[in-house]
């Protein structure tokens, strides 16, 4: 008997011992617990019997299939500019969106190759369609250890695309952080500032102005800021609980209220992505309103 035989006896059999089970346990929940190990032996053991006496021989050995060739050099070049282009496009769309990308250019490359290049025998794009190739004479010894040492570096290349998936998000994450962060430049006053920066997934200010929160827990010197694509920014109103949508100069008007002038300000540039680490930078302001200290870029889970 084949193994792919007794694989799917065992998946059938174990199917109906289920399903026996589920009958008893409406009667007793515990006499199915019992049943289960018991009615699957049964029906595994009995199965040749039992497909005798019903005429019912299910399931029948798989039909051998005729073997194909495998194209491992369409798949890793396909891989290879699928990996490419997903870079290109989660680094000016959204870091998060780089898997998907990837899974998204790699399918459809792959399946569109062979229309877009059928004059390269090297990739198995045969114009017979026929399964069986003809014989051919033994390759040279210098093209078989070619091709052996593209298929090791293919494989290769898919073993370390694996950790990629996760650590290509958090490396954009980084540069993102990284190209906001040398757009900001010590004297800078806070309109600048956030002028500036238009790209980032959670922005936090507060200042050093001395406060008790236990007495005062509304007036915190600190404030989170949201900001959408057309240049809206938006914020949680404590004393209306409600969201509010504010311009750039609105936005400024409430961070000189909330945050008070005259002492440091501290802004705080967060991007998040599908990794449990966040990548974050600061940003400190003097007491005369200008950027006096930008903290360098960090990661943190």
């Amino acid at each position: 008997m084949s193994i792919s035989l007794v694989i799917r006896r065992l998946g059938v059999t174990s199917l109906l011992a289920i399903l026996v089970c589920s009958v008893v346990a409406m009667v007793d929940q515990r006499a199915a617990a019992l049943t289960f190990l018991p009615s699957w032996l049964a029906l595994f053991l009995g199965w040749p019997y039992l497909s005798r006496k019903l005429d019912f021989n299910f399931p029948k050995a798989p039909a051998p299939r005729k073997s194909r060739r495998t194209e491992w050099g369409r798949m890793f070049v396909t891989a290879f500019f699928s990996f490419v282009l997903s870079c290109v496009l989660a680094l000016i769309v959204h870091s998060d969106l780089f898997a998907p990308f990837f899974f998204f250019f790699w399918i459809v490359l792959y399946y569109a190759s062979p229309l877009l290049i059928r004059n390269l025998p090297y990739f198995g794009f045969s114009k017979s369609s026929s399964l069986v190739a003809a014989s051919k004479p033994k390759r040279p010894l210098w093209r078989r250890a070619l091709r052996g040492a593209l298929a090791g570096i293919g494989f290769v290349f898919t073993i370390v695309l694996i950790p990629m998936m996760v650590l290509m998000p958090l490396s954009l994450s980084h540069l993102r952080a990284k190209r906001v962060h040398d757009s900001i430049h010590i004297g800078m006053t806070v309109p600048e500032v956030l002028h500036t920066v238009h790209d980032c997934d959670i922005f936090q200010a507060s200042s050093d102005f001395p406060y008790d929160d236990k007495t005062d827990p509304d007036n915190i010197p600190a404030i989170n800021l949201g900001r959408t694509r057309d240049g809206l920014y938006h914020a949680y109103d404590p004393a209306s609980g409600q969201n509010l949508n504010l311009s750039e100069s609105e936005a400024i008007h409430r961070l000189h209220n909330r945050l008070h002038d005259g002492y440091p300000w501290h802004f705080r540039y967060t991007y998040i992505n599908v990794t449990p680490q966040h990548v974050t930078f600061s940003v400190d302001f003097g007491p005369d309103g200008r950027v006096s200290q930008v903290k360098p870029v960090y990661g943190w889970d």
